[in-house]
Parts: C-alpha cells; sequence; structure tokens
C-alpha cells in the first residue's frame, strides 16, 4: 500500500511542475539546440520535440540499446547486446558494464539551448495480476536567459517478472547546466543511478516452460540471491576561448584552453542470505551467507589546449593536445561487509596469518595513478566533410604502455531533394586488463591474474541514404581482437591465445507510403570463435498504418515482429554478473510478435498508446529463452502515455 502512495504522489508532482513552469500558451513547433560531449568536445545538434511520436510502444530502455540482448527474461537485468557492435563500456569497470544501459553517465547528458522552457512526463504499464511493472521518467530544460541553461532528468523502473527471484527496480537520472558566453563557457552535471534486482539463476528444469498446465511463478529456479548497483558521477567542463571579430561582427573563438574533471562511483553488491552450496563450486569465505562489494572510484583531471579550425584560415582544421591523470581506486573483498562481532562471521578465520586474508587485505582498497597525453587532429564545421583523428598514450602508472588511436571521417553530397552520407571510422587499441580481471576476491572466486594487454583493431563503414519515400541506411564493421578475455563456465576469467575475428552488416530500410509504412533492420554476423557467440541473422520488421484524423489526431496502428537464428547464446553468473561462454545449449529461431495502437493529440502534445507484447506465446510451442535457463516474460498487455510542455 505505501509503495502505491508513493507513485502516485510521484506522479502527481512530475505532473503539476511542468504545468507550472510552462502554463503559457503552446505552440506547435519548437526546436532546441542540444550538445553532448566526445573527448570533451562538444558536439551539437538540433531536436525537434515533435519527433517522438512515431513507435512510443516499442522503446523501453533494452530495445533502445539492442533489438536483441542477452539478459535473464525481465525489464531490469544485467544485460548485454547480442549484436556485437552495440556493446558499451561506460566505466572501466567489468561489474559495472552489464548495467550500462541504466546507467546516465556524463556521455549521456544533453545540454541545451531554448527561449522556450521544455517539459515531458510519460508513464507506461505493463497490464497483469501478479507481474506488474511501472515506467515512470520526466524531463525538463530551461534557459535562465541568453547565455545559462539548467536542467534536470529522472527515470523510475520496476518489473515484478513473471518468475520466482527475479524483480527489479531502478531509479536514474541527472542535474546539468550551462553557461556559453562569448570568452568563458561552462558544462557541469550530476548523474545518479541506483539499482537492485533478485537473481534467480535461471530455471531448474527449462523443459517446465513447455508445461501449458504450470504457471510461470511456480517454476522452480536455480537460486535466490540479489544484486545491487550504484552509480553516481561528476562532471565540469569548463574553458576560455580567445576570439577574433570576423566581417560580419561575429566573435569566433581561435584559441581555447579548457580545464575538464570527470569523477564517478561504480559500486556492485551480491548478496545471498543463504549461501549457495550447488551453484558454486566453492565459499572462501563464509559457508552461511554471502556479502560481495566490488567497487571503482575514477578521477580524472585534463588540461586541453585547442587550435581552434577558425585560427587556420586556409585549411580549416583545428589542432588539441591534452595531458590526463587519472587516479582511481579499487575495493574487491567481502570482508569488510561483516562484522567482526556478528555471529555469521567466520571465527575460525585467522585474519593476522592466513594467506587468503592478506591476499583479501591487499585487495580492499588498492589506489593507482596513470598520467596519459594524448593530441587530435579535426574538422568538424563545413558543409561536405567533416574528420577526427586523435590518439593517447599512458606515460606513467599501472597502465604504462596502454594505448588508443582512433579516427573518423563523413561526407554529404547532395543528390536532388536528397543527400548521401558517407562515414568510416577506425581505432587501434592496446589495453592494460581490468584492474578486476587481474586480482578479485569474493566468497564464490578469488583469482589472481597476469594477463597480458589485450590488442583490438576496427574498422567500419556507414553510408545512409534517406528520401522521402525511402530511407536506407547500411554499416560495416569488421574487428580483429587478440589476447581476448572471457568467462567459461562457472569459473574464473582465461585469456586465449587465438585471435577472434568478428564481422557484422547491420542494414535498416525503410518503406513510407502516404499510408502504410514498413520498417526493416536486418543484422549479419560472423564470429570466428565460440568464445564470442553471436548469432548469424537478426531480424526486426515493424508494419504500422500512419495517418491523421480529424486534423487533429496522429494514429499509428500496427504489428512488429521480432526474430534471430539459433546460436550457443552465453548464460548469466549472478555473482559475478557476467555472461559466460557455454556450447550445450542453443536458444533463439524463435519469433516475438507485439500488435500496438499508438496515437498523439496535437492540441494538448499527449501521446498514449496500448499494445499486447508477445502476442504468438499464446499460440506458439514456448521456447522463448534470451539465454540458457532464462526464459523471456510471457504475453502482456502493456498502455502508456507521454505529455510534452513547452511555450
Amino acid at each position: 500500500m505505501g509503495k502505491q502512495v508513493y507513485r502516485v504522489l510521484l506522479l502527481a508532482v512530475l505532473t503539476v511542475l511542468p504545468l507550472c513552469v510552462t502554463a503559457r500558451v503552446k505552440l506547435p513547433k519548437t526546436v532546441i539546440r542540444s550538445w553532448s560531449f566526445t573527448d570533451h568536445t562538444a558536439v551539437a545538434d538540433t531536436i525537434k520535440v515533435d519527433s517522438s511520436f512515431i513507435n512510443l510502444p516499442m522503446r523501453n530502455v533494452q530495445y533502445d540499446h539492442s533489438i536483441l540482448n542477452h539478459y535473464n527474461g525481465n525489464l531490469i537485468s544485467p544485460l548485454q547486446s547480442a549484436l556485437y557492435f552495440y556493446r558499451t563500456r561506460k566505466t572501466e569497470s567489468i561489474f559495472a558494464t552489464p548495467y550500462d544501459i541504466y546507467t546516465v553517465s556524463p556521455q549521456d547528458v544533453r545540454f541545451y539551448s531554448t527561449t522556450r522552457p521544455y517539459s515531458s512526463i510519460g508513464y507506461n504499464r505493463g497490464f497483469t495480476t501478479y507481474h506488474e511493472d511501472h515506467d515512470l521518467n520526466f524531463d525538463f530544460t530551461g534557459n535562465l536567459n541568453s547565455k545559462t541553461n539548467i536542467g534536470a532528468t529522472i527515470k523510475y523502473l520496476d518489473a515484478a517478472g513473471h518468475y520466482k527471484n527475479q524483480a527489479g527496480k531502478t531509479v536514474n537520472g541527472s542535474l546539468f547546466g550551462s553557461y556559453t558566453g562569448t570568452h568563458y563557457s561552462l558544462y557541469s552535471a550530476f548523474t545518479f543511478n541506483q539499482l537492485s534486482n533478485f537473481e534467480n539463476g535461471g530455471l531448474q528444469e527449462p523443459t517446465d516452460l513447455q508445461n501449458q498446465n504450470m504457471e510461470t511463478a511456480d517454476m522452480p529456479v536455480r537460486l535466490n540471491a540479489m544484486s545491487g548497483f550504484r552509480y553516481l558521477s561528476g562532471y565540469l567542463n569548463h574553458a576560455y576561448h580567445w576570439t577574433v571579430r570576423t566581417t560580419d561582427s561575429i566573435e569566433v573563438p581561435v584559441l581555447t584552453i579548457r580545464h575538464v574533471f570527470d569523477l564517478y562511483d561504480a559500486n556492485k553488491r551480491y548478496v545471498e542470505k543463504t549461501a549457495n552450496q550447488s551453484f558454486y563450486t566453492d565459499n572462501y569465505i563464509n559457508q552461511h551467507e554471502t556479502r560481495d562489494t566490488a567497487a571503482l572510484l575514477n578521477i580524472d583531471n585534463s588540461i586541453l589546449v585547442t587550435f581552434e579550425e577558425a585560427f587556420n584560415r586556409h585549411l580549416r582544421f583545428g589542432i588539441t593536445a591534452w595531458v590526463r591523470n587519472q587516479t582511481q581506486r579499487h575495493i574487491n573483498n567481502s570482508v569488510p561487509n561483516y562484522s567482526f562481532y556478528s555471529e555469521s562471521f567466520p571465527q575460525t578465520l585467522d585474519l593476522a596469518s592466513t594467506s587468503l586474508a592478506k591476499q583479501m587485505s591487499w585487495a580492499a582498497q588498492t589506489w593507482s595513478n596513470n598520467l596519459f597525453v594524448g593530441g587530435a587532429i579535426h574538422k568538424q564545421t563545413g558543409n561536405y566533410i567533416r574528420y577526427r583523428a586523435n590518439g593517447e598514450v599512458c606515460l606513467v602508472g599501472r597502465k604504462l604502455g596502454e594505448f588508443n588511436v582512433e579516427g573518423n571521417v563523413g561526407m554529404g553530397f547532395k543528390t536532388g531533394k536528397d543527400s548521401l552520407t558517407i562515414g568510416a571510422n577506425v581505432f587501434v587499441r592496446n589495453e592494460v586488463p581490468d584492474f578486476f580481471l587481474q586480482h578479485y576476491s569474493s566468497n564464490h572466486y578469488q583469482w589472481n591474474n597476469n594477463f597480458r594487454k589485450i590488442y583490438r583493431f576496427r574498422v567500419g563503414g556507414e553510408v545512409a541514404y534517406p528520401s522521402e519515400w525511402f530511407a536506407l541506411a547500411l554499416k560495416v564493421n569488421y574487428e580483429t581482437v587478440k589476447n581476448m578475455i572471457y568467462f567459461s563456465s562457472l569459473s574464473a576469467p582465461q585469456q586465449t591465445d587465438q585471435t577472434v575475428n568478428v564481422l557484422s552488416g547491420d542494414l535498416t530500410a525503410n518503406l513510407t507510403t502516404p499510408w502504410v509504412n514498413l520498417d526493416n533492420h536486418i543484422v549479419y554476423q560472423y564470429s570466428s570463435s565460440y568464445i564470442v557467440p553471436v548469432p548469424t541473422l537478426t531480424l526486426y520488421h515493424n508494419l504500422y498504418y500512419h495517418g491523421t484524423w480529424f486534423k487533429a489526431l496522429d494514429a499509428q496502428l500496427g504489428v512488429d515482429v521480432a526474430y534471430n537464428t539459433a546460436y550457443y547464446a552465453p548464460y548469466l553468473n549472478p555473482a559475478l554478473g557476467q555472461f559466460v561462454v557455454q556450447q550445450d545449449l542453443k536458444v533463439g529461431n524463435y519469433p516475438r510478435i507485439n500488435v500496438y495502437a499508438n496515437f498523439y493529440v496535437r492540441l494538448i502534445h499527449l501521446n498514449f498508446f496500448i499494445q499486447y507484447q508477445h502476442l504468438n506465446a499464446t499460440f506458439m510451442n514456448r521456447q522463448y529463452f534470451s539465454m540458457p535457463y532464462y526464459p523471456t516474460n510471457p504475453n502482456v498487455i502493456r498502455a502508456g502515455l507521454a505529455f510534452r510542455f513547452y511555450n
């Protein structure tokens, strides 16, 4: 009852707030300038606030990340994209990466400039009796004056799941602000994320899914545990610009000195009230319960000097040089979570003498410093070609000898009323393995490794041709990795001597007519090794009608389907939150069909929809596994709405 009251109050506050802020006359069109940061350099974009109407029913944190994912079947779960080139790494902790899609980091924050305050609130819910889920989000941005902007985002998500020990919830968001003066600019942000999810280890008997007389909540699972993840970050990017005045009296920066402070704290915890005696092989610290912690505090300070593109009037490119100091603190020890006076603490463990205790004491808190230098050449203005090439190398510290060299180029051409864009990207990296891959101590796992550096080479290209009736985009990516590290079975990490090659072709082809639209997304993948399992073919198709009724209501009525070929998908190790390679059971070769009706009321800027998810679960053979042992949720009705306010 208390949770329901909390949700109602939160929804009421977030509904009233934007109405109070933006209570004047609504206008049908608003354009907002925004910036995001790549390598601490602002990349400008333009947002049309009305553009988010189409496909609202399909938007959630998992689908927005990738059309196919490895996860526990519920809406909140450690997650890895099954599409190799969609995988992300927002932090330098392997324990934080599975939560990337829920993590709002500084690189996800957009800084805005608008003369009209803008806010939005959205809510959708899955309607089942015992397995409901809720998704609530709020966004606001507004200028205090022509140079100063502030804003905030917040998202609350909880999902009970359809199977035992599967529920999860998360709250994340950001507070941000910017000042863009002629000579001085400042961008700052604070982001937060708090997530918890139960871990069930999957079904004890995957064949239970075929039993039509058994409810999903009654199917026995392999584990009763819980994981928690917390991420906090602070970001400050400020600069002084020396300018020159152009012939039309515009101040243009020619030299910039920039300081960037970037801090984040990522903390992963794993708890078992009763230490599992069968799921895991070992219990090193406590035979009765498990409380593991792995945390990374990362502090970056960078000084950058940039000769802007306007400095070079003939060749029109800019040059940047920088120095970066990185300070890190790693914590990976179960012992601090136990009280010395607790009955559950293993009293027989001699903390002063055993080699295990010495290892854990050393690993409990480890500080390190790394010093990097780097430089870049870039061209980000102009109508035809833009490029950036940069490199960075570590000169001092644990990461001594690590380097990263990367570049990208993009070109645009007019073809009648339409335009053709071509892009290419490449990187070469020699990476020191994650600290937690080298050293880790917990109740179920102990290791000290001396892994070699990981060498990665990637090259990719993209061609896009959006036209009035047909939009086509093709991406091709290739990567080769030497000394790759992976998890096999429920064991410690391993490093392979073989070279792993991955190739991907990613095609989107969308057909638009006055009445019927067909969106297609097709991904082909090839991996040379079983340690990078990927489906050969992944398909997504969305067929829908789109029209305007009575000049006031936009309607989208459609059906979408997702499918992938069978492959040896990895499964989840709950204690580590890592995805484990296996060659015993294939998943896939099963479609997921949804039907939906989506509407937009123009006058009041209101979206609302209803969707029947996983329709085919009612009449097809139950083979809907995301990973071995982990089935996805069965059919469910979902409905939602979204308001947008701007004046």
